[in-house]
């Protein structure tokens, strides 16, 4: 695998199953996101916080734009899907809410050319890796046995902190023989109304196997 440049956020792919050349891929950067309302009976989080109404939940429907990612989201939340030929990146970001959520976020990125999640590893606590070139402080890893993160391509997770009073969480798995990175980050004083958002996006996330792995041709 090709290391990529470090994944700051919204700067990574759109793919298809198929190869494509790079510079078709550069048409699909505008794509957008596809956006439908769940089907009835879709409740939101169990921890919703009890001061609000409970949030309009929609679904961002990424295979509509050949994007193997598929959640339902919160309407306090928005969504971006974009790529390039180092993956597929997905961002689920917070409207403006005037404090520190609007710095929060839940980010999925698949890599373009690989079926290890060991490159994984490599890329985010190597050496100008994703952790050092974003100055996060790795407070810690766990295997599959965190009971908090309960999901099928789960393996593993990355506690992280940051200089501007953040945590986070870095996810790496696998679906359909695809790496996947997820990255949770957001302000460690307002937990108690990130996590009900990010539960909603982390819980609802599969991955469209008909679209796996993400390929593009050299």
């Amino acid at each position: 695998m090709r290391t990529p440049n470090v994944f700051l956020y919204r700067e990574v792919v759109i793919m298809k199953k198929v190869f494509l050349p790079l510079a078709t891929v550069g048409l699909l950067l505008l794509a957008g996101t596809a956006c439908t309302a769940p089907e009835t009976g879709s409740e939101p989080s169990e921890t919703s916080t009890e001061s609000t109404a409970p949030a309009a939940l929609l679904t961002y429907d990424g295979p509509a734009e050949n994007i193997p990612v598929t959640a339902q989201y919160p309407d306090t939340m928005t969504v971006m899907g974009t790529g390039s030929g180092e993956g597929v990146g997905v961002f689920f970001t917070f409207t403006p809410q005037g404090n520190a959520l609007d710095d929060a976020e839940v980010s999925v990125f698949l890599p373009a050319n690989t079926s290890d999640t060991g490159d994984l590893m490599d890329f985010i606590t190597g050496p100008n890796g994703l952790i050092e070139n974003n100055g996060w402080t790795l407070d810690g890893s766990r295997a599959d046995t965190a009971s908090e993160f309960p999901y099928p391509w789960f393996e593993m997770v990355f506690d992280i902190s940051t200089d501007m009073e953040q945590s986070g969480h870095i996810l790496i798995g696998q679906a359909a023989g695809q790496p996947i990175q997820v990255v949770v980050l957001y302000p460690a004083e307002m937990a108690d109304e990130f996590w009900p958002a990010a539960n909603t996006v982390l819980d609802s996330l599969e991955f469209d196997a008909n679209l796996l792995p993400i390929t593009t041709s050299e």
